[in-house]
Order: C-alpha cells, then sequence, then structure tokens
C-alpha cells in the first residue's frame, strides 16, 4: 500500500456515487419514512386543538382522513424501502469484497503475492471490516433522513415556544461533544479487538493446514491452550471495545431521558398562562420522541465513524502496491472479464532470455541478489546452485516480478519486460515454487485451476512422473487431496505441483528445487523427462548433483553474488549461433 490515506468520508462517498439512483432512492426512503412524523405532529395538533376548544381546527374530519391515509402510505413506502436499501448495501458489500479479491488476483507487481498478515486474518478483513464499514453506511443514511426531520420539527417548535425546543436541542449538543472527545479510545480499542481476532483466526487456520504436524509432535495440548490464550484476549478486547461503544449508548439514553423530563416540566406553567394549548403540548409530545433520540443516533454515528475508519485502513491493506482508491473503484459485480497480466505469447516463442545485472534486495533484512547475470537460450537447462541463504529463490522471484528489483533488467528475445510479474504467466512461463500449495479439492481440479482444457493432463502427468501414483489411486484423478494437499506425500505434492504448471504447456518452466522430496530413481526419471524435449527452456533451483550435471549452465550464488562454478556448462553464445 502507498502512503495515500483514503479517508472513511470519501470512501462512502465513492459508493454512494457507484449506484447513485439506488442510493437516491435508499435515502429519499429514509427521509420519507422520517418526515411523516411532521405530519402526524401537526394532525395531532389541529385534533387535540379542536377538541378541547382552544382553536379551531384547520381541517374536517375528510381532511383528517385523507392526511392519516397518506401519512400511512408513505410509511408503507418506506417500509418497502427496506428492500431496496438490503439490495443496495449488498451490491456495495460486493464490490468491495470484489476490489480487494481483484487486487490480490491481478498482476500488481512485487506485493502482489503477500498478504498483511495470515490468511484467517485476511478472511476477517473480507468478511468483518466490510460488515462494519457498510454499518456505519446504514447508520448514516437512517441519521440522514432523521435530521430532515428533525430540522423540520425544530422550525415548528420553534414558532410554537422557543425556550422548550432549546431544552430539546440541547441533549443532542451534549452527545455530539461527548462522543466526540472519546473517538480516539473508540477507534483504538476497535482496533485492537480486530487485531485479536485476527490471531485467534489466524491460528485456527495454521491449525487446520498443520493436522500432521500438530499429531505426530503430540502438540495438540499446547495448541488448544495457545488458542484458549488468543481467545481470551479477543474477548477482553471486545469486551473493552463493547463496553465503550454501550457506555456512550447509555449515555445517549440517560439524555434523552433527562430531555423529556425537562420539556414535560416546562410545559405545565405554560399551558397555565394560555400560551401553550393541548395541541402544541400533542405535536410536543409526538416531536420529542424522536428528537430526544437524536443525540443517541448521532453518538453511534460518530462511534461508527470510527470503527470504519479502522476498517477502511485494514482494508486498503489487502491492495498491495496499489493506489487505496483501488478499494472503491467502480465495476461491474459479475463481470466475467478476469484481471490478467500482458496477452499470452504477444511478445512471441521464447528465443532467448537475458538477465542483467539484476539487483533485488529485500527491505527488512537487506539479504538478496546484487549484479547477476544470466543468459538462456531456447531448450536450454539452467541451474541456480549455493548454499543455504545464497539468494536462489530471491533470484527467481525478482526474475518473476514477484518482488521490487533495485536495479537491471529482463529481457524477452533482446525486448525490455517492464511488467515482470504480469508478463511471466502462463502460458508464456509457469513457476513451482519451493513449497508448493495445493488446494482442498480432487487432484483434477488442482491440475486444471478452473481450465477447461483437459488436453494434456495425462501428458502432464507423465512428465512430472506422476503418472502411476495416480493410476494408484482408487479414485484416480477425481481423488481428494486433503487441505494443503495433506493427503500425499511430500513428492507427491511437487510432482502435482509440475504436473500442473506443465498442463499449461509453458515455453519458460522455472522451478525451485522440486526435486529435493524425491528418492534418487524417480529424480533421474523426472529429469529424463523434462529434458526429452529440447523446444522448452528450463531455470531451476538445485544443489543436487545429479541435477547440476546435467545442466547447459550453472549458475552459483554465495552471499548474494556470482562465484565461479567448479561445474562444467556450456558456452550459450556458441550454442546460440550455432543454433
Amino acid at each position: 500500500m502507498t502512503g495515500e490515506q483514503l479517508s472513511t468520508w470519501r470512501v462512502a462517498r465513492r459508493l454512494a456515487a457507484y449506484r447513485p439512483g439506488t442510493f437516491l432512492l435508499s435515502l429519499a426512503f429514509f427521509v420519507a419514512a422520517s418526515s411523516s412524523m411532521l405530519l402526524v405532529g401537526w394532525l395531532l395538533q389541529q385534533i387535540f386543538d379542536a377538541m378541547s376548544g382552544d382553536r379551531p381546527a384547520g381541517i374536517g374530519v375528510h381532511g383528517v382522513i385523507a392526511v392519516l391515509a397518506a401519512v400511512e402510505l408513505v410509511r408503507i413506502a418506506a417500509h418497502w424501502g427496506g428492500v431496496v436499501r438490503i439490495f443496495y448495501l449488498e451490491q456495495l458489500r460486493g464490490l468491495l469484497r470484489l476490489n480487494m479479491l481483484r487486487a490480490q488476483m491481478a498482476s500488481g507487481g512485487a506485493e502482489a503475492c503477500s498478504l498483511p498478515a495470515s490468511s484467517g486474518e485476511a478472511v476477517s478483513r473480507f468478511r468483518d471490516d466490510v460488515d462494519d464499514f457498510l454499518g456505519f453506511l446504514d447508520i448514516a443514511l437512517f441519521v440522514a433522513g432523521e435530521l430532515v426531520f428533525a430540522a423540520g420539527a425544530i422550525t415548528v417548535m420553534l414558532t410554537i415556544d422557543p425556550l422548550m425546543t432549546v431544552s430539546v436541542v440541547l441533549p443532542l449538543a451534549t452527545v455530539v461533544i461527548s462522543t466526540r472527545m472519546a473517538s480516539r479510545k473508540i477507534r483504538k480499542r476497535r482496533a485492537a479487538y480486530r487485531r485479536a481476532t485476527a490471531e485467534a483466526t489466524g491460528l485456527l487456520g495454521a491449525m487446520f493446514g498443520a493436522v500432521l504436524t500438530v499429531k505426530t509432535a503430540h502438540a495438540g495440548g499446547g495448541i488448544v491452550d495457545r488458542l484458549a490464550e488468543y481467545d481470551e484476549r479477543r474477548r477482553r478486547a471486545g469486551l473493552r471495545d463493547q463496553l465503550g461503544t454501550q457506555m456512550i449508548d447509555t449515555f445517549s439514553r440517560v439524555t434523552v431521558s433527562l430531555s423529556t423530563g425537562l420539556v414535560l416540566l416546562l410545559a405545565i406553567p405554560a399551558s397555565g398562562s394560555g400560551d401553550f394549548t393541548v395541541g402544541d403540548l400533542a405535536l410536543f409530545a409526538s416531536y420529542v420522541g424522536t428528537l430526544v433520540a437524536m443525540p443517541r443516533y448521532a453518538g453511534r454515528l460518530l462511534a461508527g465513524h470510527r470503527q470504519a475508519g479502522v476498517a477502511v485502513e485494514r482494508m486498503a491493506a489487502l491492495l498491495p502496491g496499489a493506489s487505496p482508491e483501488r478499494l472503491v473503484t467502480h465495476r461491474p459485480l459479475f463481470d466475467e472479464d478476469l484481471p490478467h497480466g500482458t496477452p499470452a505469447r504477444a511478445a512471441g516463442v521464447l528465443r532467448r532470455l537475458d538477465v542483467r545485472d539484476l539487483t533485488a534486495v529485500h527491505p527488512g533484512s537487506g539479504h538478496g541478489v546484487r549484479h547477476v547475470e544470466l543468459t538462456s537460450v531456447r531448450g536450454s537447462f539452467v541451474v541456480i546452485t549455493g548454499p543455504a541463504g545464497a539468494g536462489k529463490t530471491t533470484l527467481l522471484r525478482a526474475l518473476l516480478g514477484l518482488m521490487p528489483i533495485q536495479g537491471g533488467e529482463v529481457l524477452w528475445n533482446g525486448e525490455p519486460v517492464e511488467d515482470r510479474s504480469g508478463f511471466f504467466v502462463p502460458p508464456r512461463c509457469a513457476y513451482v515454487p519451493q513449497v508448493p500449495r495445493l488446494f482442498s479439492e480432487s487432484l483434477q481440479d488442482n491440475l486444471l485451476l478452473g481450465s477447461d482444457d483437459t488436453a494434456g493432463v495425462t501428458a502432464a502427468l507423465r512428465t512430472a512422473v506422476f503418472d502411476a501414483d495416480v493410476a494408484a489411486m482408487p479414485e484416480g484423478l477425481a481423488t481428494a487431496v486433503g487441505t494443503r494437499g495433506v493427503r500425499l506425500s511430500g513428492g507427491q505434492i511437487q510432482r502435482a505441483a509440475l504436473a500442473r504448471a506443465l498442463v499449461r504447456r509453458p515455453d519458460l518452466l522455472v522451478l525451485d528445487d522440486v526435486s529435493s522430496a524425491l528418492d534418487v530413481h524417480t529424480e533421474r526419471q523426472l529429469w529424463d523427462r523434462l529434458l526429452a524435449r529440447r523446444d522448452r527452456t528450463l531455470i531451476v533451483v538445485s544443489n543436487r548433483p545429479a541435477t547440476i550435471s546435467r545442466a547447459d549452465q550453472v549458475i552459483r550464488l554465495e552471499g548474494g553474488r556470482e562465484s565461479p562454478s567448479p561445474e562444467q556448462s556450456t558456452d550459450l553464445r556458441a550454442r546460440d549461433a550455432a543454433a
């Protein structure tokens, strides 16, 4: 996320502009429902004045019936407006979640694959923070309708008795000032509650993803104790958060009761002097019932505004490397145009890949790679090797645009690649990381990932030396692999991920130590089959001597820099010229 700030009201304005017609209709219904009480109060004034003889009635019986019918029609229409309001809020909920999801799935450069915290905590942002903000927007629409009523009611009441009107308005100012004074604590407590919730959900997600680790270490008791600790922390933070909100609400209710009592006390002498009729009292009573609740509504709105500010910050953190304005980008909810990078094959089939003077350093630790050179021609096999921490994985991630670079460039067929994260995607390039992730779906779904192209599955399984394993499974490709592939061995997970990459038929295949969990025989078969096709270019991280011995070129890293490699390599320039 950039240093830009996205204010709560700015987000609200952008969302209001997303469906302006529905927004205005929702607001109109709130205003109509609230303003109908103006007619009710006026009607009660006319009826009671006529009954007491203090003032002649301004309308007859038929007029009273007509006004009552009009009020009820307005109120019925306003209640049906609740359907419009719910539909509108669901649209906004979908938009916010869609924008956050697209920001994670689209090519966003260095931070495109990173989350600000655990995956469980990210789910909390998709669910709870979206709901928090929309709850604020809902109360804001309601208060807007009440303000229209309040403006009309106060205007009418001032013409009748200014002093009594002031006694109704003063509590509103009191609650607003008190809530503003407490707003910082409200925001702080809500942020603490969300962090505590994220810790608990993150631990739950990690626990379910590491069932075997917990069982083999006999660590169930420890995990349960840690979860209980996090849950207790979450409970306390939630209690403090709710206590602050409820205290403001209670203060508002007490203020309402005091205001009502003050109005009644002032009404007694005014009625005795004849300046305040029974009809006026009926009008005040009908208006005061809503007006004295305005401080409570205002308190909820201001408290909700602070909580919504926390929600906006947390949602904007899911927009890696992009302006937070993308959170409220307007787009169709059911758009089938999925985010993608540079059109596939646009730059032609790979003939030559050059990495020139590449420098990529992790900002936190300062570790990374510096001034690395790499040249690979079509069909070549390049191995990157070196001790742990030498920068092998960092080099791959920098090449593919999964982390920022501080210097150098990458060229595809001699042309500089500007958007590496959007360029190096299937079918141009496929990447298998050091720790592949599988979904809790069938094996076939994990291979295809939603694609309908099943033509290359059989060949991909064979090349990945996974065909015999699948044939031995009772359900074959329909076998459910479990959470993160828990039902498969480490070597099977690696080969399943490799088959998934091969299904896309990439020109460039980038592999990060994919044979680390394989036995010698399976590893030999794997490289025999991968290298059988000389039209596929491979860049591989490995420290296995058997793998290094097959390489056309070996890049050895030490301390993030290239070092002279004792391994035999082919002069690629001579090979390229011969080709």
